[in-house]
């Protein structure tokens, strides 16, 4: 999304070209059974919807607590959001006023522990508030849910949102719209088959088009070609 802006304010350069960001796949484990999770938030059976990352102004996490207030979804579903942020604070003592014993808070997790909380999701969160600058950005975990083999209930729109519909990774809701979220997140909880084969079309995605090992071989090649073109780098 940012190649227009780029190419326009170097206009001298021979070439714009995108690396995006990506995944260590190998690192995920899409049939982990994520027990250390489960186990350690007291959720065994429930369904899990995650988010992870920041919990900021942007991020606009107010969206799940209104989505868990909504009559739609059953009981079983569970709202774990992990990570930390300006936010979190205020989210945790808003979901304790509203009694929304449903919402569970952990706290942020080195990235090495991320796979086998991932492992612990039924489904996985993205949210950015419905901002236009959003609409160019990859978000780094929406590639780690893929990974990880989960589905991705996606509340931003762009061009995550054309890999993720690519890929048949999820399903797009409106950024804002809690009850979208909460309504996509119920049918995500009645339907184990599709989960399972979102799932594993994500998976598949990411290990064909976005290896972090591949787009370091790509970045390099990039740099060496301009070198070769120009004698330096630009």
């Amino acid at each position: 999304g940012f190649v227009e802006h780029v190419a326009a304010l170097r206009g001298r350069a021979g070439q714009v070209q995108v690396v995006p960001n990506g995944v260590d796949v190998e690192a995920f484990a899409p049939d982990a059974d994520g027990r250390a999770l489960r186990s350690r938030l007291g959720l065994h059976d429930e369904f899990i919807a995650l988010y992870a990352g920041a919990h900021g102004v942007p991020n606009d996490l107010d969206m799940v607590l209104d989505a868990a207030s909504a009559e739609v979804v059953p009981d079983s579903v569970h709202w774990v959001l992990v990570g930390d942020g300006r936010d979190k604070d205020r989210l945790r003592t808003e979901a304790t006023r509203r009694g929304l014993s449903r919402v569970h808070f952990v706290e942020s997790q080195p990235k090495s522990e991320m796979p086998d909380i991932l492992a612990g999701a039924d489904v996985c969160l993205a949210i950015l508030k419905p901002v236009p600058m959003f609409r160019t950005v990859f978000p780094n975990k929406v590639f780690d849910y893929m990974a990880a083999g989960r589905p991705v209930v996606l509340a931003i729109d762009g061009v995550i949102r054309a890999v993720v519909e690519e890929a048949g990774a999820g399903t797009f809701v409106r950024p804002g719209d809690s009850l979208a979220m909460a309504r996509c997140v119920a049918e995500y909880a009645r339907d184990p088959a599709r989960r399972e084969r979102e799932g594993r079309a994500g998976r598949k995605h990411v290990e064909e088009h976005f290896r972090r090992d591949v787009q370091a071989e790509q970045l390099r090649s990039i740099l060496s070609s301009g070198r070769d073109m120009t004698g330096s780098l630009y």
